[in-house]
């Protein structure tokens, strides 16, 4: 069996962050081969959540707010595509990864638009012959999100929005494979940021229920109308 290996002439090193929220905690020193071992060795699928990127590995566990976050933003994207009658394909937090780009990831939220029928079905994704993900979705309540940006940036993962608190912000990779904020998002264009976030971050509701049934009465009422007057 393959052992976590440290590159010769590094030292394998850990860091914690301690913080009321999202736990994160960081290996340094840790080869390709390692990475894929501590893939094998996860025995929760979902949590934590391992990010790889130039040999330092990143293990996330998410908090309340950021599930809660994750939560609605998911049921917002979904509600959505599906009322506007657009074809996605959901993988969730699948793992991401390419060797020659010394990045892997696996994504708070993922989905295949345009270039879902490359990969409907497949058992593995391989990023050497199959696309990326159309949109990746980032929650970050404590802890940063660089490392995660930079390993999708490398697998050219075309469009990323980043969620905090307090706001919502498109990314698009741009010409240079560098990524740009925007005011309009690619994959799903005729919604700000903002109204977005202020949708996702609503209070009032002691029953998700009754959130999801505005949701989906504001998508036929106002929504589908009024991306039907811009389309004509």
């Amino acid at each position: 069996m393959a052992t976590v290996t440290k590159p010769e002439g590094t030292i394998a090193t850990t860091r914690k962050a301690e913080a009321e929220g999202d736990q994160l905690v960081t290996m340094r020193g840790i080869d390709w081969q390692g990475y894929l071992t501590i893939l094998d060795m996860k025995t929760d699928r979902r949590f934590p959540r391992v990010v790889f990127l130039d040999g330092e590995v990143s293990f996330m566990s998410p908090s309340p707010t950021h599930e809660f976050l994750n939560d609605r933003l998911r049921s917002f994207l979904r509600a959505v595509l599906s009322g506007l009658g657009i074809p996605f394909l959901p993988l969730g937090s699948t793992t991401f990864r390419r060797e020659e780009r010394r990045g892997g990831v696996e994504g708070g939220q993922t989905y295949y638009l345009v270039n879902r029928g490359h990969v409907r079905d497949k058992k593995r994704i391989d990023l050497s012959v199959d696309p990326p993900p159309d949109l990746a979705v980032e929650i970050v309540v404590t802890h940063p999100a660089d490392d995660t940006l930079e390993v999708y940036r490398r697998l050219r993962v075309p469009e990323v929005w980043v969620c905090t608190e307090t706001e919502l912000v498109f990314l698009v990779l741009d010409r240079n494979g560098h990524y740009a904020r925007t005011d309009s998002s690619v994959a799903l264009p005729g919604i700000s940021a903002a109204e977005i976030h202020s949708w996702i971050t609503r209070g009032g509701y002691d029953d998700e229920g009754a959130w999801d049934h505005d949701l989906r009465r504001w998508i036929a009422e106002v929504l589908s109308p009024r991306l039907r007057e811009t389309t004509r």
